[in-house]
């Protein structure tokens, strides 16, 4: 990449709030509906649905609609999104190494 970084793209991806709540829980519990993510997140509705929007577009997240009354639309990781998510135990293997930080 031009700007010297070849993951920086990714990092503000990942920067933005909540993002990483969002991708761990639908790693540790998928598929979720809204409202399951939101109590499980505790992330207001309006930072949750921009979030949410952001992932599908990137293709880290699943949006399904399920066709009953009322409708209902559940979100989980898609492979994409899975694929990024090894990196969640990379991290936590790291800070169980070195958890005196």
């Amino acid at each position: 990449m031009a700007d010297g970084c070849e993951f920086g793209a990714t990092l503000q991806l990942l920067a933005r709030k909540h993002t990483l709540t969002i991708l761990r829980t639908l790693a540790e519990t998928s598929p979720l509906c809204f409202n399951e993510l939101k109590r499980a997140t505790h992330i207001n509705p309006k930072t949750l649905t921009d979030r949410l929007r952001e992932l599908v577009e990137e293709e880290l997240v699943l949006r399904r609609e399920v066709r009953k009354i009322p409708m209902e639309v559940r979100y989980s990781l898609s492979e994409k999104g899975f694929e990024l998510a090894k990196v969640f135990d990379v991290i936590k293997a790291w800070h169980e190494k070195y958890s005196n930080l």
